[in-house]
């Protein structure tokens, strides 16, 4: 059974689905692909947590945005030929080399049907404490990408992945094809039970993105202005989120990446970075938010209103 993207009839349906979606053909066809890159590494037998943008719309459906990465963790699992990593922060020598040799494994032995894996010149870490895979796709619309990278973006290396909840991923492409009902003419390449970091977490650490950022004016805007909308995002829903495991609140999961130096303070209502101001950096800050609307596919939250949000979450939070 062939899979979707070898089907002659997918330059057709991806522009149905943009169509449907009011969307670039070529970001419907990037999401299809980013869906399969994520089914074969669970098919290889690699262990994977996802997290992120991409993580916080696949898993959660908490924001209808399209993400440039995929933040992952990866371990062996059943992957023999991958190394395992026991030290991810020293700078030593061997615990260099078996990084390196981490990242080379999958550069080489990874196969992803229909792409091609290749290191990401752009993005060395020379102590190996993270690495970047590019996803080369045979894509139709590359041209048609909105700014966005014309393959997928791997982004590998040790992060926080608890808690997290499994969930079923799938792409714009997969429900248009279940809604006509001919998915069960290809093979299913739609991720199963994929550990998604639980999205409070994600919270905190996109609030410590913009606290950290906002003031080094040698940071473009561009580098962290989605974070206001996502957090907004995931403060509107969170009566909804799946509870969380073993941390009585969010207060007490902040207080615990706090003390493993995982977020570098705790998000504070005052902070000149969710106050939005007439100033220089703010009307940088407001262009880049206004130009990244095509990655959007759901109706937006104004800057100021996002803003306004994660104010008053953090002082109710933190009080």
């Amino acid at each position: 059974m062939r899979f979707v993207h070898d089907d002659p009839d997918l330059p057709d349906l991806l522009l149905i689905v943009a169509r449907d979606r009011n969307l670039a053909p070529g970001l419907v066809e990037k999401d299809y692909w980013v869906t399969h890159a994520l089914w074969a590494l669970q098919t290889a037998g690699l262990e994977v947590w996802f997290k992120g943008g991409t993580s916080l719309s696949k898993g959660f459906g908490l924001i209808e945005r399209f993400s440039e990465d995929l933040d992952l963790k990866i371990e062996p699992g059943s992957a023999d030929w991958l190394p395992h990593v026991s030290d991810w922060s020293r700078h030593g020598a061997k615990a260099t080399a078996a990084r390196k040799a981490y990242f080379e494994a999958l550069a080489n032995r990874l196969r992803i049907p229909g792409a091609r894996v290749t290191p990401d010149p752009d993005a060395i870490d020379r102590a190996f404490r993270s690495g970047t895979l590019r996803v080369g796709y045979p894509g139709r619309h590359l041209a048609e990408l909105h700014g966005m990278a014309p393959f997928v973006r791997l982004e590998i290396g040790s992060a926080r992945v608890t808690p997290f909840v499994p969930r079923d991923l799938t792409s714009f492409v997969h429900d248009k094809l279940a809604a006509l009902g001919q998915l069960g003419d290809h093979a299913d390449n739609r991720p199963r039970g994929v550990r998604c970091v639980h999205p409070l977490v994600t919270l905190l650490e996109k609030l410590d993105a913009l606290r950290r950022r906002f003031p080094n004016d040698a940071v473009e805007p561009a580098a962290f202005v989605r974070h206001y909308e996502d957090a907004a995002r995931i403060i509107r829903a969170k009566a909804d989120l799946p509870p969380l495991t073993d941390y009585a609140d969010v207060a007490a999961l902040a207080a615990d990446m706090l003390g493993r130096k995982q977020i570098a303070a705790l998000p504070a209502p005052e902070d000149p970075a969710f106050a939005p101001a007439r100033a220089p950096r703010w009307d940088v800050i407001r262009a880049v938010h206004a130009a990244i609307a095509p990655l959007f596919w759901g109706p937006r939250i104004p800057l100021d209103e996002a803003c306004a949000i994660i104010r008053a979450w953090a002082a109710e939070a933190f009080r």
